[in-house]
């Protein structure tokens, strides 16, 4: 009889265990309370991400310019460069002996008169500009600038501080463009100076600085190549990266041989691939990266690519000291401007492309977020399931766009005690429970221990 009842007493407890199950199970409605034990919790935190592209790139001359020579107008005497040389505007390259003196000499004269008058017309400019007053109100009176009719108007904005700043981007110009026009016509005068004295011989000057790549012994055309001092980053991408990778993206730059550190904006990504498409081979994307140089991107302290790996909420937070270090840096741009030119052609570097960012983003690491779902632990003790929606994603770091905000604690593990709408408690330790309860902050309980010893 006693076995039947322990029976009986087994199978009843089976039953109400498997009833809760099911009543728990089909409960839609919330009626039956849950409980859940949460041991990871975390709090949604502000920071600046961004999502990087690695690749790899190699320095190149920014432009080449190629000199030609006429062989009607004389017979090549000599260079006076070779390959390699680096040369400065006005440097001379080759002379040649002319043919017809007078016709020779007609030219020079003819284009000396034109560049004098040039010259002439661009200072008047310059000059006008300069004394031309901006109203600093609005009038309805007109604000326009005038040389003469038929060479040049220029209409100013209402806006005082635009017409300012198109002010100074005219005058910044035409300066550029006197700078210029001096520097040919005395290019001019020294061919004419030599041409009457020799009576037969000209010298023909470099007009770009650069470094000479290719001299033609055979007198082909091109006769010299020269190429630019300036310097810009050419590269390959992907099928999968050309798409993600756009102009003015902004561009970090590490050359492998010096450790140095510059930034760069991406300049051009062609649209058509490398080599001739074809099905056997993948294809790739050219692109070119322009640099910054001075105080507008050089560091010779740390390498940004390697730190990109790195970021955490720590390195998020610059300290007063660290400010002080990277002004100090940034306080010698004729050095840094002199490193860079110190870089060759053919110099390989590591590029890290930022192609999205996100200024003071909503942040959560990821094991936080489980497929586009968190789990916030509301002020009420409950767990409730929310959907978000991610934007960047950094190292261990996720974007959220939407669905939560920042200061809100979610919870992370473990994931089996993640229910909605489920009351949830934590365990209490030492530094977050009885820590703060026996001591809290500003409470010393011995200074009372010993005041009531004392009394008694």
């Amino acid at each position: 009889m006693q076995k039947y009842k322990k029976r009986l007493l087994q199978l009843g407890v089976i039953l109400f265990i498997c009833m809760n199950f099911i009543l728990v199970y089909v409960d839609d409605e919330g009626r039956v309370d849950r409980l859940a034990s949460i041991s990871d919790w975390t709090q949604t935190f502000e920071a600046n991400l961004e999502e990087k592209l690695y690749t790899k790139g190699v320095l190149a001359a920014k432009e080449e310019h190629n000199i030609y020579f006429d062989k009607n107008v004389g017979s090549f005497k000599s260079f006076m460069v070779e390959e390699g040389s680096r040369v400065n505007r006005g440097d001379p390259l080759f002379s040649y002996q002319v043919v017809q003196y007078h016709q020779t000499e007609a030219e020079l004269l003819e284009r000396t008169n034109q560049l004098e008058a040039e010259v002439a017309a661009i200072e008047q400019a310059i000059r006008k500009m300069t004394a031309f007053q901006i109203p600093k109100t609005n009038t309805n009176r007109e604000s326009s600038f005038a040389i003469t009719e038929d060479e040049l108007k220029l209409e100013f904005p209402q806006d005082s501080i635009q017409a300012n700043l198109l002010k100074e981007q005219f005058l910044l110009e035409k300066e550029q463009e006197l700078a210029e026009k001096n520097a040919t016509l005395a290019h001019v005068r020294r061919q004419l100076n030599e041409l009457q004295s020799s009576e037969d011989t000209i010298t023909v000057e470099s007009p770009y600085a650069g470094v000479v790549t290719h001299v033609s012994k055979q007198l082909e055309d091109p006769i010299i190549t020269i190429a630019s001092n300036d310097l810009h980053v050419k590269g390959e991408l992907s099928e999968k990266e050309r798409p993600i990778v756009k102009s003015d993206l902004p561009v970090e730059v590490q050359v492998v041989e010096t450790k140095m550190n510059l930034k760069g904006i991406v300049s051009n990504v062609s649209d058509i691939t490398k080599e001739t498409a074809a099905v056997q081979r993948k294809s790739t994307y050219p692109f070119m990266v322009d640099l910054q140089k001075g105080n507008e991107g050089t560091d010779t302290e740390e390498s940004p690519i390697d730190q990109a790996h790195l970021v955490n909420e720590a390195q998020k937070k610059q300290t007063d000291s660290n400010e002080e270090n990277e002004t100090s840096k940034r306080q010698k741009p004729q050095e840094q401007a002199q490193a860079v030119e110190q870089l060759l052609p053919g110099y390989h570097v590591n590029l890290a492309i930022t192609t999205k960012a996100s200024q003071r983003a909503t942040t959560l690491p990821d094991q936080a977020v489980h497929h586009r779902v968190v789990w916030k632990m509301t002020d009420k003790g409950r767990l409730i399931k929310q959907k978000v929606k991610t934007g960047i994603v950094e190292d261990d770091r996720v974007e959220l766009t939407s669905g939560i905000l920042t200061g809100e604690i979610v919870a992370t593990e473990p994931e089996s005690q993640l229910r909605h709408n489920a009351i949830f408690i934590t365990p209490l330790s030492w530094e977050n429970g009885f820590k703060h309860t026996i001591s809290p902050k500003g409470f010393s309980w011995y200074e009372f221990l010993i005041t009531g010893i004392v009394a008694r």
